[in-house]
């Protein structure tokens, strides 16, 4: 696939480490898709945004540029930013 980023994402409680999904990056557009794996927990983390469901779910929200909040969270704030950016 041409012009595609992709990020896998991973869900670490403890030692534990169960792959959640992955993320792709297209035409400036975000997409998700879950795992098997992930889907057989049962593990709901953001149920009105990205129901534990397969297939491919695209944000059609904006307000984190396009990003599912859940993800969003994990980013730097401003200030963490700001001090990137200094070093």
């Amino acid at each position: 696939m041409k012009n595609i980023n992709l990020l896998n994402v991973y869900y670490v409680r403890g030692n534990n480490k169960l792959s959640m999904g992955r993320l792709a990056l297209k035409d400036r557009r975000i997409f998700f898709e879950y795992s098997p794996e992930f889907i057989a927990t049962g593990l709901e983390l953001s149920p009105f945004k990205l129901p534990l469901q397969s297939g491919v779910m695209f944000c059609e929200d904006q307000i984190f540029d396009g990003l599912f909040g859940v993800f969003n969270d994990s980013l730097p704030d401003g200030w963490g930013r700001l001090f990137m950016s200094r070093i």
